[in-house]
């Protein structure tokens, strides 16, 4: 007994250490993350992955730019966003191909096209203010806009017309509350163009450079992770409502089972597995064009095998 606390203390002493910040509060959406760690599979691979307190009060990009996290995972306009300001970072790996966003509102508001925004009330997330806004710009319409906060409680007041939601989060809060399909419209940003890659795993360049393989290690895991997740909902969701515990959040288990469900059809390809965690070329142009038409760049944008530099470039087995 005394060899083996000797061996697991010398294995942990020389695990190498790796901060992680994801984007939002504990939940479904970093679940992956949740059932490696718990599994040892960041331990075997030779990491000592510390998932950091995570929410609007941590900003994950902010993180990143300070050096308080090595890994943060964010949109792909808000890495953009960075890089723009002059932090250099670059995406490792690429989790989400499609945007979930859509922007709703209640089917009796006649709200059914994007034409049909103009002159409405829309609560909009500043953080991910790209995307809509582009997409009003497409179609020549002016909404009023209105700060939105977190979740779509400005939409069930009906202080607002309509709102943003993630067809996994806030979409799921509202088909739980007791809303059915056929009482809510949506537009989704993904089906008028607007739509941008969303989660994604991202370095500053110079971790890259001085830690590749701890870096490649954490996306291996990590992908080894989501995939046990969805073949395994019951365990990923124990393992999320634990941090959810931890963190006093308001939401329950009901939810999040919901929000793994949706996320399963968001990741996995046809073939229900998950693709190769590259980023396309044309999503990376697009979100480039989208920023350019919306707001002045103060940098050129990086060459797209600059900025994208997958550790792993194949579907994982």
């Amino acid at each position: 007994m005394l060899a083996l606390s000797l061996v697991l203390a010398a294995g942990s002493a020389f695990a190498e250490p790796l901060r992680v910040q994801p984007h939002w509060v504990p939940q479904s959406q970093f679940a992956g993350f949740y059932v490696a760690a718990d599994q040892g599979w960041y331990r075997d691979a030779g990491l000592d992955v510390d998932i950091l307190p995570h929410g609007p009060d941590y900003p994950a990009s902010e993180a990143l730019a300070r050096g308080e996290a090595d890994i943060a995972l964010l949109y792909l306009v808000q890495a953009l966003e960075l890089r723009d300001a002059g932090v250099e970072v670059v995406n490792v790996a690429q989790l989400l191909h499609d945007s979930s966003l859509v922007i709703v509102s209640f089917a009796d508001r006649d709200i059914l096209a994007p034409e049909d925004l103009d002159g409405r009330r829309v609560a909009r997330w500043q953080s991910f203010r790209t995307q809509p806004e582009a997409l009003f710009r497409a179609y020549g319409v002016e909404p009023e806009i209105i700060d939105q906060g977190s979740g779509v409680n400005a939409l069930r007041s009906g202080a607002v017309d309509a709102a943003m939601a993630t067809r996994f989060n806030e979409m799921v809060e509202l088909y739980l509350s007791g809303f059915e399909p056929e009482e809510l419209s949506t537009i989704g940003l993904e089906e008028h163009g607007t739509g941008l890659a969303e989660d994604g795993i991202y370095v500053l360049e110079s971790t890259l450079e001085e830690r590749p393989e701890a870096v490649k290690a954490f996306v291996a895991a990590s992908l080894r992770g989501w995939q046990h997740a969805f073949e395994h909902p019951e365990q990923a969701v124990d393992a999320v409502m634990e941090r959810v515990q931890q963190h006093g959040e308001p939401t329950n288990r009901a939810h999040q089972s919901l929000m793994l469900k949706v996320l399963r059809s968001l990741y996995f390809d046809s073939d229900g597995r998950l693709p190769a965690p590259v980023l396309d070329p044309n999503d990376y142009l697009m979100a480039h064009n989208l920023m350019n038409n919306l707001v002045s760049l103060e940098r050129e944008p990086a060459d797209y095998d600059t900025f994208h530099r997958p550790v792993i470039d194949a579907r994982p087995e």
